[in-house]
């Protein structure tokens, strides 16, 4: 599978070749001539071979008046870097055996593999703001080391993980290197793009991640977005990654859990209080009614729905969301009347 990015360099698909050749049989340098950004071309070789751990995050460059030479740093010797990829193999082997079954869907296994890095993995603040970018432990938390064998990672290696496990068990995935805006921070970022049933999503592991308060449950805020519904608060270069446009696989259309007004969300809460659900999801349909009213009336309508509730009472809520995603969670606490 080649990625989009690959495909759009024409003439210069030769020097990703060379630069993947280099990589992978650990040469000393690839020529880059004219004006593609070697940089960029670079990250984009190791976004589409997540295996090829073992190359450092920055590179040294030669230049003379006709061509540069693209020195890569390798981080661990032949040995090491066999003895790694073994564990790394044997762990992904663990983790797919355990949550991927031949009787699931595309759209399961695409959700257990989020909910297992999403609920296992722990974001990696030391190595976010480090200026070291090849010393072996920031360098391990941008690549799938860091994510797969020590559960502490990056954005890059959240998305890099789950590539490398989409790849295994044969699901479409790109990993995609953009911006992040938000209430939890704003800067470089990666996430992923993967294919369902001929549909192609964004998922963002790191910030479901990020905006989970608890590794018990999983946030669904940013898995199986399309392309308008992610650009609220995430940039990217779309020539270089499949179009998503739109998210029919999307958590929330999956499971019926779009509400678009205030009668609509207040049956919904009272159905799940009915059920005793412990932690109930929903988003709001942007562009509805809804989305002007739900920051003045969750707490209403909460309260509404628990009074009509007849052998069961809501004695305290907690509730939060991803306001750039129009997603809430609600977390009763219940008592019988």
């Amino acid at each position: 599978m080649q990625s989009v990015y690959y495909n759009n360099l024409g003439a210069n698909k030769r020097i990703y070749d060379a630069a993947l050749q280099c990589f992978q049989n650990r040469g000393r340098s690839f020529p880059v001539t004219g004006s593609i950004p070697a940089a960029e071309l670079a990250i984009e070789v190791l976004n589409d071979h997540p295996e090829i751990f073992y190359v450092g995050q920055e590179f040294r460059v030669m230049s003379s008046l006709m061509r540069r030479d693209i020195m890569p740093v390798y981080l661990y010797s032949p040995a090491e870097s066999v003895k790694i990829r073994n564990q790394l193999d044997a762990t992904a082997q663990t983790i797919i055996s355990e949550h991927i079954n031949d009787h699931q869907s595309d759209y399961d296994k695409v959700r257990s593999l989020h909910d297992y890095l999403k609920s296992n993995l722990e974001y990696d603040t030391v190595a976010a703001t480090s200026h070291r970018p090849n010393e072996r432990n920031i360098a391990e938390a941008h690549n799938i080391i860091g994510a797969l064998l020590k559960n502490k990672c990056v954005c890059e290696g959240f998305a890099k993980a789950f590539k490398f496990l989409c790849d295994k068990i044969g699901l479409e995935c790109w990993v995609v290197s953009g911006k992040g805006s938000s209430s939890i921070g704003a800067g470089p970022h990666a996430w992923n793009i993967v294919r369902i049933n001929g549909y192609y999503h964004h998922v963002d592991v790191t910030w479901d991640n990020q905006y989970s308060d608890s590794s018990a449950v999983s946030n669904y805020g940013y898995m199986n977005l399309s392309d308008d519904e992610i650009a609220k608060d995430h940039t990217w270069n779309r020539k270089h990654y499949p179009e998503c446009p739109s998210s029919p696989y999307n958590y929330f259309r999956v499971n019926n859990a779009l509400i678009d007004s205030k009668a609509q969300l207040e049956s919904m809460l009272y159905n799940s209080f009915q059920m005793e659900e412990e932690f109930i999801m929903f988003r709001v349909v942007r562009g509805s009614i809804l989305e002007r009213e739900i920051n003045g009336c969750l707490t209403d309508s909460i309260q509404r729905a628990a009074n009509r509730c007849k052998h069961i009472s809501v004695s305290t809520f907690r509730y939060g969301g991803v306001p750039e995603q129009l997603t809430f969670f609600v977390q009763p606490d219940y008592c019988y009347r």
